[in-house]
């Protein structure tokens, strides 16, 4: 052996594993006439050894690139330094992170096909085709599809233009020709799987490699993959979609996605250049018996380098070590010499490691790192890379009326694209939280659009009201008038079955005229909505004869004079009904939850720290208000403002309010007080001395869609 290979300062002490193998072959009756009598000592030379730490992977590829520009300033050859990467997941990082004078440089390590963004499109494709019910496709990976770099690099307009459209449209389920009709990627993606699940994902490698946006270094990957796809194609053949046996094909999918990680995870991309210029990049194994004047390596931490534990094995770590079978003992001496190789005729040392820990407490600095500091005598210097945790102290918000909050505040009374005017819910807000109601209402701060496909409380109470609104319009409209009887419910159940289904398909954006099928969640809603609504049906069926005034009656509008700027304030509101038996009119809203409508009185209804206000009472009055304002009533007349919930449908509730625990048969009288307190709520919304602030009762800031702005969460 040529002493330039080793170093006396591992092979010449017993605890450092990595002269084992040496001192192992000193022994060997023929390999110990190939040792030299003594070895150099290259290791303890004088050198330059930088120790980085930063945060996160990513930050020491950024790090490494600051430290090699400055570096490069000073004089530094490319061709003399070599930067060792043993997580090759950081090729790309340090690729994008060397400094732009680097002009030539050579990659001498394999890339794993498992770390490149073709192997989480194909990924994606896989799963789009699982997800597939017919001629839909789940939301879910469309949007994940859409938002792919190679799909936004083929037409970005036209992929955000499509997430935009589903978001908004809350499309759980996109119709394949909606999707597979605009570009050519697009077509093949979202197009039919024909001539099979192997073609279908080569056609898109090969559309995406011919793309002239992408990258050559992405023509290599998309190569790769076709090569890769093409071998398990000669192995598996084509399997094409089996109509009949659609669970069979969705498992043969599952079976082929869990193949294509594996194989995708092994295989490794190689890199060609040339070695003799440039700088170079290479894994710890590609080092061998080589030397460097600067040397960066990455990852030195635990499970990185040295990597964890090599595969499993049914046989036991005690058999192994006693029958000379190889152990992780074996592995960690053979990456501890390639440590010390590296570094022992290097002149300039820069050492980079994670300074976080994962969950676990794993990962920790690598003990080639620590044996270094401690054990090596060499001068070392320590630099951790960290931002400073300064946290802030978390002051109240307050939202002064400046003249530009005081202008956003007057164009309130303009209300949205949905209706005009202040609405109730938006007053309630108000009382609920001052700032809330600042950022949604006066600000506009949008909650970004999701497509929602969990079917909760909200979905059942908006099924219920289109249903409703629905049936009692499709009966006026078939009798011509307004007067609802006894025999109008004789079909009632099979037409909200209908009704249901109709409204299901428009809220989903699916094909109008196929039949629903319903699964999961949307079973348990269907049967709910199926019950309140008959139950609704039962309760009007034992009132009729009756007149149905109005449904879902919008553009109600009242104009409040104020004392400050415009000078007054528009409500406006939407009303789920309004129906009439003789002189009693009745103002209902229909709540799938369990309100209640008892109050103590009128002004408590206005008072944000009674932690009793129920805002059911005060939206069903506004409603009522805004109802008298738009359409006098007789002087007979009665109104009653109410909800029908579960108490009212299912138990022994009367319909109406309660008030101090005796029941308000008619709310009339209590409109002048609810007037006055009404026109001081305004008042205070649009009086400039009156700030917008925060809600002392965190309770109600739980389900805020602001929380995180006021450090709430």
């Amino acid at each position: 052996m040529h002493q330039d290979g080793g170093d006396e300062y591992y092979l010449n002490n017993n605890a450092q594993e990595a002269g084992e193998f040496f001192r192992e072959y000193q022994q060997h009756e023929i390999f110990k006439q190939t040792f030299p009598q003594s070895f150099p000592s290259n290791f303890r030379s004088k050198k330059s050894i930088r120790v980085l730490g930063a945060a996160q992977p990513i930050g020491q590829a950024k790090l490494m690139g600051q430290i090699l520009q400055e570096e490069l300033n000073k004089g530094l050859v490319p061709e003399d330094t070599l930067i060792v990467l043993p997580d090759e997941k950081l090729l790309m990082p340090v690729l994008y992170g060397l400094p732009t004078g680097i002009e030539k440089l050579n990659v001498t390590m394999g890339y794993s096909l498992g770390n490149t963004s073709f192997f989480n499109l194909l990924e994606l494709l896989v799963e789009l085709r699982i997800g597939k019910r017919k001629e839909y496709y789940n939301h879910r990976q469309v949007l994940s599809l859409l938002a792919h770099p190679y799909v936004i690099a083929a037409d970005a307009g036209l992929a955000n233009t499509r997430r935009k459209e589903i978001q908004k449209g809350n499309w759980v389920q996109i119709p394949q020709n909606y999707l597979a009709s605009a570009s050519p990627l697009h077509r093949i993606i979202f197009g039919d799987m024909a001539d099979g699940l192997l073609p279908y994902l080569q056609n898109v490698l090969r559309e995406v490699g011919s793309l002239e946006s992408i990258l050559d270094l992405d023509r290599e990957f998309a190569f790769q993959f076709i090569k890769l796809l093409n071998r398990v194609q000669d192995i598996t053949g084509v399997q094409t979609p089996d109509a009949t046996d659609r669970k069979e094909f969705v498992k043969s999918l599952r079976s082929f996605l869990r193949l294509l990680r594996q194989l995708a995870r092994a295989e490794k991309t190689p890199f060609s250049g040339e070695p003799l210029k440039g700088l170079q990049i290479m894994g710890v194994l590609e080092t061998r018996n080589l030397d460097y004047k600067n040397v960066f390596i990455l990852s030195l931490n635990e499970g990185a380098f040295p990597s964890f534990g090599g595969k499993g094995s049914y046989v036991p770590f005690n058999i192994r070590k006693a029958y000379a079978l190889p152990t992780t003992e074996h592995q960690d001496a053979m990456y501890a010499y390639l440590f010390y190789r590296m570094l022992q005729r290097a002149e300039n040392v820069f050492l980079f490691y994670n300074t976080e820990t994962d969950q676990l407490g794993q990962g920790e600095k690598s003990r080639y790192l620590q044996q270094l500091i401690f054990e090596s005598g060499l001068k070392l210097e320590s630099q951790v890379l960290h931002n400073p945790v300064m946290p802030l102290a978390i002051e109240p918000i307050i939202i002064q009326k400046t003249e530009e909050v005081q202008q956003a505040i007057m164009k309130l009374n303009e209300g949205n694209t949905y209706f005009k005017g202040i609405s109730p819910s938006a007053l309630t807000t108000y009382l609920d939280c001052k700032l809330r109601f600042y950022f949604k209402h006066v600000a506009r701060v949008k909650e970004p659009d999701e497509v929602e496909d969990e079917l909760g409380a909200r979905e059942l109470g908006n099924f219920l009201h289109k249903v409703m609104e629905k049936f009692y319009k499709n009966l006026a409209q078939r009798k011509r008038n307004k007067q609802v009887e006894a025999g109008d419910f004789a079909d009632a159940l099979p037409a909200i079955d209908k009704l249901m289904d109709e409204v299901f398909t428009a809220t989903y954006n699916m094909e109008p005229g196929k039949k629903v099928e319903y699964e999961g969640q949307s079973v348990i809603i269907q049967q709910l909505v199926r019950n309140f609504a008959a139950r609704i049906l039962e309760q009007d069926k034992e009132m009729a004869p009756f007149s149905m005034e109005a449904v879902e009656a919008d553009g109600l509008l009242h104009r409040v004079k104020i004392s400050y700027a415009p000078g007054y304030a528009v409500l406006g509101g939407k009303i789920d009904r309004v129906d009439r038996k003789e002189h009693v009119l009745r103002i209902v809203d229909y709540k799938t939850g369990s309100d209640k409508l008892e109050f103590a009185s009128v002004a408590s209804l206005f008072d944000r720290n009674d932690k009793k206000r129920e805002k059911a009472v005060f939206q069903t009055l506004l409603y009522g208000f805004l109802y008298q304002t738009n359409f006098p009533l007789k002087a007979d007349d009665q109104m009653l403002t109410g909800i029908m919930n579960r108490e009212f449908l299912f138990g022994n509730a009367e319909f109406g309010l309660t008030l101090n625990k005796q029941p308000v048969y008619n709310v009339l009288p209590l409109m002048a007080e609810f007037s006055t307190h009404l026109t001081a709520l305004l008042e205070e919304i649009f009086n400039p001395e009156v700030s917008f602030d925060q809600t002392q009762d965190l309770a109600a800031c739980k389900f805020c869609p602001y929380k995180s702005i006021c450090y709430r969460n």
